[in-house]
């Protein structure tokens, strides 16, 4: 496919389904990382999430993502903490309403994402 068959009104239409996907995922990778730490800042969040999937994911939005995890009672502040060149870092945890929500996420995740690979790749494309 040439870059005009991928490009839907100047808009990459990869790049749509890239940020499509990182939306959806995004509050499933923050509570999985928070989940594994007693607390982060987001920094170390974002910082942890590129370590792990080889700089490929980068966590868009992140701010609004705990912003509306907090709301939902899933993540909790716990401290803030100014560093050496003045900036406040605002250190988060999972909470235990996010741990139960957590756990839902990750069972939706595998049970979606195998749905789709069972649409998208043929039998044999899924056992090679």
């Amino acid at each position: 496919m040439n870059k005009k068959e991928d490009t839907a009104g100047g808009r990459d239409v990869l790049d749509n389904f890239e940020a499509q996907f990182k939306k959806s995922t995004l509050p499933l990778m923050v509570l999985t990382i928070l989940s594994e730490r007693e607390q982060m800042y987001a920094y170390e969040i974002t910082q942890e999430c590129l370590r792990r999937t080889d700089g490929i994911y980068k966590m868009p939005l992140l701010y609004t993502t705990l912003s509306k995890l907090l709301e939902q009672g899933f993540v909790e502040e716990v401290g803030k903490v100014i560093s050496e060149s003045n900036r406040v870092r605002v250190y988060y945890r999972i909470t235990e309403a996010g741990t139960a929500h957590l756990r839902r996420l990750k069972s939706l995740y595998i049970r979606l994402s195998q749905a789709v690979q069972s649409v998208v790749y043929t039998e044999k494309e899924r056992n090679d």
